[in-house]
Order: C-alpha cells, then structure tokens, then sequence
C-alpha cells in the first residue's frame, strides 16, 4: 500500500543537492556531535525505524522546516546495485550497534535507504532515491496544516494521508505555473520550445520543465559567473536564476525538442541581461572571456 511522507531536507543547502541529485538525504548519524545525548539517540532510533518502513512507489513531499515545500517525488530503490565491496547491515543491527559507517557504501537490504560516504555532502549520508522531483518550485510553499502537531515537524519523514498529500501536490503544480518571467512564461509537458505565441508582445515559448531540468542537472550557480545568488543575497536570493538557451530560439524558427542539459545552462540575471545586449546574444564563452579581464566587483557604498 503506498504511503505518503514529507521528508525533511533540513537545510537549503541539502534541499538543492537532493533536488538535482534526485533524492533524498538525512542527517541522523551516531558519529555526528551530540551522540552521546539521550535524546538525540531517541530521535536517531525514531527516524531510523521510519526508513525501515519506506517502500518502492511511496510519494515523497520535499519539506524544510517552516512548512515550506517544494517537490514531490516517488521512491524507487537505490539506482546504485549493491556491489559485493560493499557493506550491508539491517537497520535493526545498525541500532543496536549504536555506531554509523564512516566511508563507502552501506546498503539495508530489507529498505529502499542506502548510505553514500564518497558524496561531497558528507554530512548527510543516509539516502532514498526518487524517480523524480515533480512540480518543483525553488522558493518553496508555505502551507500551515493544524493536523500537522508542531513537535512532527522536525522528524526526518513524516507520515501523511493522501488528501494532505494531494493538497500539497497540487499547490506546487499550481505555483509553478505562475509568477513566471516574461521570458520563461509556458509549460510545455513534451519540452517542445520556439512556438510564437502571445502575451502582451510577441515571446516564445518557454518549457518549464525544462528549465527545472536544466538546475536539477547544471544546479544554482550562474555558468557565466559562477556566482550563487543565495550567497551574494542570503534568503532572499534562494531559488533565483534564470534559464539561458545556447541555441537562440528565434534563429529556429519552428518547434525543436530541446535538450535541458546541453540546450539550456542556468545564469544569474546580470549575466543574462548582458548576454542579451546585442542580437545575436553574445556566447556564455566570451562573455567569460570578457569577465576574465576585468577587476573583481567592488560594491558601490550607499
């Protein structure tokens, strides 16, 4: 029977490596600080009972604390095969033992989550892999639920019914159909692009999904800069970038199927801006090239 599950990603940070990345991640481990505290102990045993239960099929909602959501998914078991290096312990073993692996890969046989130490993001090496994150939107949706008591909300996953979960999902392909740029303003479920089409001037069609495609892939920092609008402008720079063609849409003339890893690449919106000052938009090398010459940015004092 599928059950339905907010997991918690805990941090932005995380959210983002788990969105593009097509998981999710928990960080309750025995070796992290605090392991010797009573009730972090509790609270590992409670999350590590629930990823017991998580089955193929299960839908997952992408929630950080604050009750703000931002994809849904469903779990499939690790895309990585377990490999006869690896190691494999049960999750009833692993709490008894009280002590988490600290390199490699650990797999539970008896559950879709596997742990990953040669991932960057260290921190958080307890996995469930997603077919996909669907209806993503990078700032997040904030739903108050009263069902929801306030002491779950900090558990890694909880467990929801599915008109909840039907009602989050359908806020998220709501939002992302909304509050779009100029530039970016259609979905498009088959990533067909260049379709002339009107709004108050002539555009062209931009997918969607695509776009989501292209950050799950390339993520948040701008190619042309590198910088990361989250850095440079703390929270409310989350989920800020925009969606670069490399091919101009208008120079196609007709629909193509674009390739949202090697058509698109995300840019900061100065960069785009600039990359768009003359037709046909400057390439994202030269405009490298030209930023390689010139003096780190030195903000103006107001």
């Amino acid at each position: 029977m599928t059950k339905h599950w907010l997991v918690n990603f805990e941090t932005m940070d995380c959210l983002h490596h788990g969105i593009r990345n097509k998981l999710w991640m928990m960080g309750y481990q025995y070796v992290r600080r605090g392991e010797d505290e009573p009730a972090r102990k509790a609270a590992i045993t409670r999350n590590w009972k629930r990823l017991g239960v998580l089955s193929p099929g299960d839908k997952f909602v992408a929630y950080v604390p604050g009750n703000k959501y931002f994809a849904t998914g469903t779990v499939i078991n690790p895309r990585r095969q377990c490999k006869p290096t690896d190691k494999v312990d049960s999750i009833e073993s692993y709490l008894k033992h009280g002590k988490s692996y600290t390199k490699g890969f650990v797999y539970f046989p008896t559950s879709v989550t596997y742990e990953n130490f040669t991932d960057d993001f260290g921190n958080y090496p307890s996995r469930v892999d997603v077919q996909s994150w669907e209806n993503f939107v990078p700032n997040g949706v904030k739903i108050d639920w009263p069902a929801l008591p306030r002491h779950k909300t900090v558990y890694a996953a909880i467990e929801i019914d599915k008109p909840h979960f039907d009602a989050i999902n359908s806020t998220l392909s709501d939002e992302t159909d909304t509050g779009l740029l100029a530039e970016e303003v259609k979905d498009d479920e088959k990533l067909f692009e260049g379709a002339a089409s009107t709004i108050t001037v002539n555009t062209y069609e931009r997918s969607r999904k695509a776009r989501t495609k292209c950050i799950e892939y390339h993520g948040w920092n701008c190619a042309v800069c590198g910088y990361n609008m989250a850095e440079l402008y703390g929270e409310s720079g989350e989920g800020v970038i925009h969606v670069h063609h490399l091919k101009e849409l208008r120079s196609l003339g007709e629909e193509y199927q674009v390739d949202p890893i090697e058509d698109l690449r995300p840019v900061c919106p100065n960069c785009h801006a600039i990359l768009h000052t003359s037709p046909p938009a400057l390439s994202s090398k030269k405009l490298r090239k030209l930023l390689s010459k010139l003096s780190p940015v030195q903000w103006p004092k107001v």
